[in-house]
């Protein structure tokens, strides 16, 4: 619930019912609370004032101490584990280490020193729970470690970010630490994990590029977005990592250094004797198991990705080992059956009739190439820069390009995507049956607007926002302002309908600024109808709320990348009005100005108009019928029947 009450204010957060409102200064922190306050008591939610503290420097939460020097653990709750009896049986164990491994990311040597204990959780040969020598010690020297355990530093975006990596014949370790202006650097966080039986046997070179692939994914929310220095102690990988050195890679290294593309950063050797804890952390590493979640302290941080050129492109192409295969099948022609090819051509043996070579590039018809294997990544993170979905993405991208397990990528890589996860809420609907909105037969014939806001977080001037859409060509306008009176509302129109021309009809809701004299006499100037949806029920104008939906998660998005709310809503405005659309299939640019917007993925020039415009409405209306019978038919909606005499 808190969630839900809290949602879309920057600088606060919550577990269960427990909030904490912080800021970089006293006016930002007391903004922010103020917003807080106004959203509980429009929820009708109480605090108890006893339980409320104001304006500290350091806090308690979640068993943690957390101030600007750093965060450690709660006195309170140590005391707790240092005064704990000997378990003396399995449960009291279990309970032990899940109480202590709440706290191991201040243990650097916490795998080791826990082993015995997890030894006897392992061992199911003896029904009697026997506490032996090496557990007791193992106990002790746990609560040792805990009492005299490091504070971590506060991660900082502004200062230079260090991964240092190590791995030993069974286990990987990382550091990630930053240095500070005066020359020290401090630690923000440990990780260490064993070798798996296959990863064992993998040679000297691959175990260290694995610690390194390792540490930057598991510390991915600090790292994306940000320049950091990859530190390790075998000089090969500072060749082998680098771009220029994933042609000399073995294929599984290449695979890992691919992986990266997507991070910006140098590698740095150091040895082994200056590389002290990373190298401690991988001879005593903690067991492998999935990531239960991030860290509570965690902060994603996105940057703009850089636009793909074309020589990039050719490059990657001219490289990549599976491309030169499908170009030299294709000039030699395709066997009759699947079973005589080489298995990384299984998958193009089926659109085998659609392919050919242009040079070092292939193609799958006229306009989509077919993608090299280093490229697929960028390619898909360049799609999803504006977080519009797995469906909008997959979209974006069969329109110019095309590879095997295209579509998996993109959903796996939305699906993970912690920004799109925290925004993308589903709608609720009404249940009723649906009443699909009949599709004007022309562009800027019928448009929607709506007023969305006010926005508590954001800067003054874009307390409000102005949002508008062509019913038949999908194509959205924003524009924000720091009051929404009629002036500014018909201010807004004017410029657009001075650059579009005027509408038919527009239709709204029954806001002050829509049913006002002034915005009455601007449309009868120009010619335009209005129509007003009915009160309370905002389907009237389902075209403009849905795409509202989509303005409100771009925004909040925008929030927790660090970026202008403005610049991001106009980046995504491109983006938007170049994607195909889920219910026309043709992109709102192509309906409208009947051509094709070029953005970032159009490395290539673009393609000559097509004939795609004539088939939207049969498109739209077999949707809409499909759509109405599965979710009627999904909800049991129906009419109600009258008969003589019902009252109604």
């Amino acid at each position: 619930m808190m969630e839900t009450v809290l949602k879309g204010i920057h600088g606060v957060r919550n577990y269960l019912d427990d909030i904490i409102v912080y800021g970089a200064t006293q006016d930002s922190h007391d903004a922010t609370l103020r917003a807080v306050m106004q959203r509980l008591s429009d929820a009708g939610l109480e605090l108890n004032w006893e339980k409320c503290t104001f304006s500290q420097s350091s806090l308690k939460f979640l068993g943690h101490v957390i101030s600007k020097s750093g965060i450690f653990p709660d006195d309170e709750h140590m005391s707790a584990i240092i005064d704990a009896p000997a378990p003396h049986d399995l449960a009291s164990l279990c309970s032990f280490l899940g109480l202590i491994s709440w706290y191991s990311k201040f243990l650097p040597n916490f795998a080791s020193v826990a082993e015995p204990l997890r030894a006897l959780l392992r061992d199911t040969s003896n029904a009697e729970f026997d506490w032996t020598d090496s557990a007791d010690c193992s106990f002790k020297a746990l609560k040792e470690l805990l009492s005299t355990s490091p504070v971590l530093a506060l991660f900082d975006p502004s200062l230079p970010i260090i991964v240092s990596t190590d791995a030993s014949d069974y286990g990987l370790g990382g550091v990630l630490t930053q240095m500070h202006p005066d020359e020290t650097e401090k630690t923000v966080a440990f990780a260490s994990r064993t070798l798996t039986a296959a990863e064992r046997k993998y040679s000297t070179v691959e175990k260290e590029a694995l610690a390194c692939v390792w540490a930057v994914e598991k510390w991915r929310p600090y790292l994306w977005g940000q320049h950091f220095t990859l530190r390790t102690d075998h000089h090969a990988l500072t060749t082998l990592l680098a771009t220029k050195g994933i042609g000399r890679a073995g294929m599984r290294v290449a695979q890992w250094s691919a992986r990266l593309l997507c991070y910006t950063y140098d590698v740095l050797y150091r040895p082994g004797s200056l590389n002290c804890a990373a190298d401690c952390l991988s001879r005593l590493p903690l067991p492998t198991k999935s990531d239960g979640g991030l860290d509570p302290e965690m902060v994603a941080f996105v940057t703009g990705l850089p636009t793909l050129s074309v020589e990039n492109f050719l490059s990657a192409s001219e490289s990549c080992p599976e491309l030169a295969m499908l170009r030299s099948q294709i000039s030699q022609g395709w066997p009759k059956t699947s079973r005589d090819l080489d298995p990384v051509l299984v998958p193009f043996f089926c659109i085998r009739d659609e392919l050919c070579v242009d040079g070092v590039l292939v193609r799958r018809g006229e306009n989509r190439a077919i993608v090299p294997s280093a490229l697929r990544s960028q390619l898909v993170n360049l799609a999803h820069e504006t977080h519009q979905g797995i469906v909008q993405t997959k979209r974006r991208l069969r329109d110019l390009f095309w590879w095997p397990q295209m579509d998996a990528q993109v959903q796996s890589a939305v699906s993970s995507c912690l920004t799109c996860q925290m925004n993308d809420k589903s709608a609720k609907t009404a249940p009723a049956p649906l009443q699909p909105v009949s599709l004007p037969p022309d562009p800027w014939q019928k448009l929607g607007i709506y007023i969305v806001g006010p926005f508590d977080s954001g800067p003054s001037d874009c307390r409000f926002a102005i949002s508008l859409i062509d019913y038949h060509s999908k194509w959205p306008e924003v524009a924000f302002a720091p009051n929404v009176t009629a002036e500014v509302v018909t201010s807004f129109l004017h410029s657009v309908f001075s650059r579009e021309g005027n509408p038919q009809c527009v239709v709204t809701d029954n806001g002050p600024q829509f049913v006002s004299s002034v915005f009455a006499d601007f449309l009868k100037e120009r010619g335009i109808s209005h129509i007003r949806s009915s009160v309370y029920y905002p389907q009237g104008n389902a075209a403009v709320e849905r795409w509202n939906r989509v303005l409100k998660e771009c925004i909040l998005s925008a929030e927790q990348m660090g970026k202008p709310w403005k610049h991001a809503v106009t980046e995504f405005l491109q983006k938007y009005r170049a994607t195909p659309h889920s219910t026309t299939g043709v992109s709102p640019s192509e309906l409208l100005h009947h051509r094709k917007m070029r953005t970032k993925l159009n490395i290539f020039p673009v393609g000559p108009k097509s004939d795609k415009c004539a088939r939207v409405m049969d498109t739209v209306s077999n949707k809409q019928l499909k759509s109405k019978t599965y979710t009627d038919k999904r909800r049991g909606a129906k009419y109600p029947t009258f008969k003589p005499g019902d009252r109604v």
